[in-house]
């Protein structure tokens, strides 16, 4: 299975003849949960408060608007279960709901590359390539624990810290070294196991990953958040 990280193309010439998923998306989504339960305990939950009253503020919200969104708050903080809780599930779904996703768009797209859709080894393309997740991981949980702090970033946004939100942060954070090695994996995975011809497979992923960027900064400019 980790051969997807030193010889991609034989994997997935592998995958071609016999389409395996269920265990490699196992491996992504406890990756992926795994650092989220250890960024957990290094939220700064003040700061978060302190930032959404901040943006409420600037949402021209009365004072008792305000007062009543912050107790809603404080008991979300002061409770265990749903500070911990929530977010690893919110993280579990998000993780199988956007390889579904991908696993589909892809799927559809495969016409436009000359080819014929085939749903499992569309999905063993996206889970294979997402186990660049479990790297990803590793890296998130030693720069949380170097700088006991949640908000770590492997992404463009390093290099201008003090962009929190906006439309251009969320551009920024998807310039992501993981990310965009995971989209590499899946044009490489496309062109291989379906035999597509030349680039073509490379301009159908990353079309999708610069659409779905776009559609993420639109709505960062509607809510007025983006993830810090």
């Amino acid at each position: 299975m980790f051969g997807i990280y030193f010889s991609p193309t034989r994997t997935f010439e592998r995958l071609k003849q016999r389409p395996v998923w269920l265990v490699p998306l196992i491996v992504v989504v406890v990756a992926n949960l795994a650092v989220t339960a250890l960024a957990i305990q290094y939220v700064d939950w003040e700061a978060q408060r302190e930032a959404a009253v901040e943006r409420m503020q600037e949402r021209g919200m009365t004072e008792e608007q305000i007062e009543q969104a912050t107790e809603r708050m404080s008991a979300f903080y002061d409770n265990p279960m749903m500070k911990t809780v929530f977010p690893i599930v919110g993280a579990l779904v998000t993780q199988v709901i956007g390889i579904l996703f991908l696993t589909v768009v892809f799927n559809l797209g495969l016409p436009l590359l000359g080819a014929s859709g085939n749903f499992k080894r569309s999905l063993s393309v996206v889970a294979y390539g997402s186990l660049v997740a479990v790297p990803g991981a590793v890296v998130r949980a030693v720069l949380i624990l170097l700088r006991r702090s949640a908000e770590v970033s492997t992404s463009l946004l390093v290099a201008f810290p003090n962009l929190k939100q906006g439309f251009l942060a969320v551009v920024l954070s998807r310039i992501d070294v993981f990310v965009v090695w995971q989209f590499a994996l899946f044009g490489l995975g496309l062109k291989v196991a379906f035999d597509t011809k030349g680039n073509k497979s490379y301009w159908l992923v990353f079309g999708v990953w610069v659409l779905i960027t776009l559609v993420l900064a639109a709505l960062s400019l509607l809510s007025g958040n983006a993830p810090r």
